[in-house]
């Protein structure tokens, strides 16, 4: 399969906090991410994003944005292309068939933590 069929191009509306250059600064920060193919700003609070199916999901891409304090848009109007974007891209994966496994982060787990029944452990408290 050509790699196209993998990208998705997206807007991305960032809150106006007063920042003129929030989407400039956002694409320069996303660029060097691996599996974003282009990002442009269109204006002071809105970018254009293509990237790969297989390496960036969009939830990863919004969670990535507001780790480095880009805040996302919160409009109703906002809100529903977010999930649509995500309801198309949770389509396309399951169609191309994509491993979701690996776009999630990896834990280790806790060995403090009790792994027994809960009701045997919250016994040992009661």
């Amino acid at each position: 399969m050509d790699d196209q069929a993998y990208y998705r191009k997206r807007m991305i509306c960032l809150a106006r906090n007063g920042d003129t250059t929030q989407a400039h600064a956002a694409c320069e920060a996303l660029r060097s991410i691996k599996g974003i193919i282009e990002a442009n700003p269109i204006s002071h609070y809105r970018l254009t994003l293509t990237y790969s199916l297989q390496n960036l999901t969009f939830e990863l891409i919004e969670n990535l944005l507001k780790e480095l304090g880009y805040y996302l848009d919160d409009s109703l109007f906002a809100l529903i292309r977010r999930n649509i974007y995500q309801y198309l891209e949770d389509n396309a994966r399951e169609k191309i068939q994509i491993d979701e496994e690996k776009h999630k982060l990896i834990c280790d787990v806790d060995t403090e933590l009790p792994h027994q029944e809960p009701d045997k452990y919250w016994h040992n408290y009661r």
